[in-house]
Order: C-alpha cells, then structure tokens, then sequence
C-alpha cells in the first residue's frame, strides 16, 4: 500500500517541478538564440548566441538600473526585517496588552491588495514622491509587499523556540533591551531573519506596479520599470528581451541558491519544533 503511494507522490512532485521549470528553461534557451534562428524554429535549441546579453544589457540600459534596484530591495529589505524583530519580540513573549489583536492585524497584512491610489496620495502628500528615500520607505510598508508583515510573522515563530530563561538571565546581568536583541536573540534566529530579508528584497525586487506610480524619474527607475519600458519599444525582440530577463533574475537567483543552506536549517528546526 505505500509503494503506490510514494510512486504517485514523486510522479506529482516531479509534474510540479517540471511545470514550473520548463517555462524558465524555454527563457533561458530563447536567450541564447540568435533572432533569425528563433523566428525560423522557435522549439528547438540553436548555435549559442551570447551576444543578446550585451546588446540587452546596453539597449535597456540595465547596469544604472540594477544598481537602483539593489538599493531599493536591500535596504527596505534590512530595515523591514530590522522593525519586524522589533515588533515581533514583545508580541512573542507577550509583553504588550492587546498582543493577540497586534499580531493578527499584521498577520491579515500579508493578504491586503496593493491599493495604488491610496499610495500615490501617501506619496505626495508626505513629500515621497519621485525620491529613492521614499520608495525605500513606502516599501516597508506597503500592502502586497511580504516585507514587514512577514517579517513579524516568521519572527513571531522563531522566537516561540527561543527559552524565556534566556530573557531573565539578561536581566539580571544588567543587559539594555537592544543589546539583548543584538547579541542573543539575533543569533539564534539568524535562519529566520535570513528568510524574512530573502522575501522581502524578492518582493522590491519584481514590484512593477510601485516604480510606475512612485517614480517619474528614469534616473532612479528599477530594472522591473526598465524591462517594462525595453518591452515597449521591442516587442517583437523576443531573444533580447529573454536575455534581459535572464540577466535581471541571475542575482536573486544566485542569492537564494548561496542561502539553501540557512533555509534548509531553519525548515529543519520549525519541523523538529513541531
């Protein structure tokens, strides 16, 4: 009876990966193709053609734009991440009256609709419109961006596993409420900070919808507004603009690839804690 069952259990997970990864092995092959290749033969592989990614890279002006995208996801990124312990510590341990209620306004957070009207008047009315500083902060904050909700979120778990005896001796040896966080709490939830800071740039890093309202300025655009516009005035150059997708996932790709291990790690010690 489990043989059936483990046979149709690793058909299902193969179907899924292969559903989701052979779209992305199509980009990345029409990437590599030469344009008259393509046109001709669209489904099958060609000479490899590296020449895209420059031409991409040049034509969609992509270094000034990752390099304001790096900005935007890291730093919001930190300081969601940084709030979220802030806010998810006296929650966990309950040492605010009304903790319950907090943690389940945060929580309906995570599945708000981006309200894009509502941003653009926050934008000009606190003066954050068209500025890097205030694309950063709407970021932190803003409905359909796992940023700081998640962040309190996935903290608020953590924390549950971290023993209260730790707080007591901390107290008693005199140590400041940050100090404490700094040099005991981070530590022992670095996997789960590591998965809040991972989704949370994710989330900057695609938002198509926030560089299009809140930035008028093409100096500060982010890549995703960047291949919006490339797409615009190439429609029809369909390798280029795989390889200009391809160059713009690379980096978070390779990012979540060098963290496998710290994810690995804290779904091991969330799965024993269950």
């Amino acid at each position: 009876m489990r043989r059936p069952r483990l046979v149709s259990g690793i058909s299902v997970g193969v179907l899924i990966t292969l559903l989701f990864l052979l779209p992305v092995l199509y980009v990345v092959m029409m990437a590599f193709e030469s344009p008259s290749h393509f046109l001709v033969s669209p489904m099958t592989p060609g000479s490899p053609d590296v020449s895209n990614f420059g031409n991409a890279w040049n034509s969609a002006d992509l270094g000034p734009e990752l390099l304001n995208t790096v900005l935007y996801s890291v730093v919001a990124a930190a300081l969601a991440v940084a709030l979220g312990l802030l806010i998810a510590f006296p929650i966990a341990r309950r040492l605010l009256h009304g903790h319950s209620m907090l943690y389940t306004f945060v929580f309906v957070g995570l599945f708000l609709p981006l309200s894009i009207i509502p941003m653009y008047a926050e934008a000009r009315i606190l003066g954050l419109f068209n500025s890097r500083i205030g694309y950063i902060l709407l970021h932190i904050t803003m409905a359909g961006i796992p940023g700081l909700p998640l962040a309190v979120v996935v903290l608020t778990a953590s924390l549950a596993s971290v023993p209260h005896e730790l707080d007591e001796a901390a107290w008693v040896e005199g140590a400041s409420y940050l100090s404490y966080l700094v040099r005991v709490i981070v530590p022992l939830t670095r996997p789960a900070l590591l998965i809040a800071f991972l989704y949370a740039m994710l989330g900057v890093w695609n938002d198509i919808i926030g560089p299009v309202v809140l930035l008028a300025d093409p100096s500060l655009a982010p890549v995703t507004k960047g291949i919006y516009s490339f797409y615009g005035s190439n429609e029809s150059q369909f390798t280029l603009l795989a390889a200009a997708v391809v160059i713009v996932s690379l980096p978070v790709v390779l990012l979540f690839i060098a963290s496998q291990r710290q994810i690995n790690r804290a779904s091991l010690v969330g799965g024993v804690k269950g």
